[in-house]
Formats: C-alpha cells, structure tokens, sequence
C-alpha cells in the first residue's frame, strides 16, 4: 500500500517537473510579441506551420516571419529592441537567446531573406557586439549600439525597379558594419552601405532615397537630454512612416520658417511673444 502511495505520489511530482520544464522551454523560445501589424502579416515556424499574426502574438526563435504587398509589422523583442518589418518582407529568427539579463549567453542572429526592416537594438550586444548580427545572401550587419535599416533587393522584386541587386544599409543613430568574404567597411548616421554580392568588397554610397529618407543628427532629434534619451529608445516606426520610406524618389520635407506667436492681453497691457 506504501510503495502503491509512493509511486503515485512520484509521478504527480514527475507530471509537475515536466509541465515545469515545458513551460519554460517555451517561454524560453518567445523572442518578442507583435506590436502593431498592418496588413497581412504571417509566421512559419521550423515544422512548416503557418499562423497568422495578429497584435500581441509571441514570435519565437526560429521564426520565419513574412508580410505581405502593402503590410507592415512591429515586434517589440524581449531585450527592449524593436523591429519593424516592411512591406513584401522576410526575415527568419535564426536564434534569439535573452534570460532577462546581460550573462553572456544572450544572442539575436536574424536573416533577411527580402525587403526591408528598422532595427532598434536592445539589451542585447551592448556588452558583447558580436552577440547581435544580420545576415544576407550577400553580407552580414554588425551594430555596435545602434538604430539602422536594412534591405536586401532581390532580382524580379518591386524594389528591383529602383535599387541594384544586392544588400543596403543605412545608419540613423549609433554605427553599424558590413562584412562580406572580401572585407569590412563601418557605416556611421546617415551613411549607406551597399554590398552587391558575397564575393565582393562592400562600399560606402550616396544614400539611395528610394530607399532611404535623410534622418536628423542623433543630437537634434529631441531637445531635452535623458528624456530625449529615453524618447530615442522607446522610438517605434509606423505604417505610415515604412510607406513613406518605401517611396520611390521620397527626401526628407524642408524645416518650416518658424515666426514668432504673439498674444494679445488686451489694450492696458503689452502683448507677450513667445518664441517657437
């Protein structure tokens, strides 16, 4: 009767381990959770099945994560980083390691297959940069601490049109690299990179504004110091923001002439100008 008690009590204790184990093997594959989706926007996973996103739905490691003709889609990664997937895009979440702190063990290698993407990094790689990467069929992006974009044209595709085959990308804040089997080049704010293939040299180019708008220096972008920090790191990209981005010939708009506004307190008393 004792040993019958025992063993039943064993396995309840067995269950529990397990359901325990599975649970955080789970949690431990969620690479971030949908923030915004615009459009048709669906994932594969590493069996082959495809769900479809919707805001709030987890992303896991391994992912292959696509969007549709006119869609768009932000991921909010578990490292505090943003991803924001442009319009007929893939990207695959080769591996994505995050405990909830800085071990040494974290790590975010993604791919991208087609199309666009804006990455703004997280926790991960600010210790270890080679802990964060891009891939491409024709080079690989390093960061070190940084808010860039990335697209990879693809022969037959829309963007084919307007851009040359091969890999770009472009820094908004911070420093990026681009590697390919015949070297390295570094690209700073407002720099573009372009390799156009694996077995040659990456090169520094004028900005590619079918592609690529002008961003204001890091150092304009707010006004205030730790709180235009803290506004910097929370920056997400809207739908409206990619299209316009995805725009054929699109710059930056020209700055307002900025006059001053005066407010009239009356006929006793001189009227107060503010300063814009």
């Amino acid at each position: 009767m004792n040993t019958a008690k025992y063993t039943t009590v064993f396995l309840k204790i067995l269950l529990m381990t397990c359901m325990m184990v599975a649970s955080q093997a789970v949690y431990a594959g969620i690479a971030g959770n949908v923030q915004f989706v615009a459009g048709s926007a669906q994932a594969t996973n590493s069996a082959g099945q495809v769900r479809t996103l919707q805001k709030g739905d987890a992303v896991h490691e391994s992912d292959t994560v696509t969007t549709a003709k006119g869609a768009s889609l932000q991921i909010k990664m578990r490292d505090g980083g943003f991803i924001a997937i442009r319009p007929d895009s893939q990207i695959k979440l080769d591996s994505f390691v995050f405990s909830g702190e800085e071990d040494g063990s974290e790590k975010s290698f993604l791919s991208l297959i087609r199309g666009g993407i804006r990455a703004i990094t997280g926790l991960i790689g600010q210790k270890n940069k080679s802990n964060y990467r891009i891939a491409t069929a024709s080079s690989t992006i390093g960061i070190r601490g940084t808010d860039h974009e990335t697209f990879v044209v693809v022969k037959g595709s829309a963007l084919a049109a307007v851009a040359p085959v091969g890999t770009y990308n472009k820094v908004n804040k911070g420093e990026t690299t681009m590697t390919t089997e015949k070297g390295t080049i570094n690209i700073l704010p407002n720099q573009m990179g372009f390799a156009a293939a694996a077995d040659q040299m990456p090169q520094l180019q004028p900005l590619n504004l079918n592609l690529f708008t002008v961003a204001p220096s890091p150092a304009l972008q707010t006004r205030e110091g730790q709180a235009g920090a803290k506004a910097r790191e929370s920056t997400v990209v809207d739908s409206v923001v990619q299209e316009q981005n995805m725009a054929p010939g699109n710059a930056m708009p020209k700055t307002p002439a900025l006059s001053p506004i005066t407010i009239d307190r009356g006929p006793t008393s001189p009227p107060i100008v503010v300063v814009p």
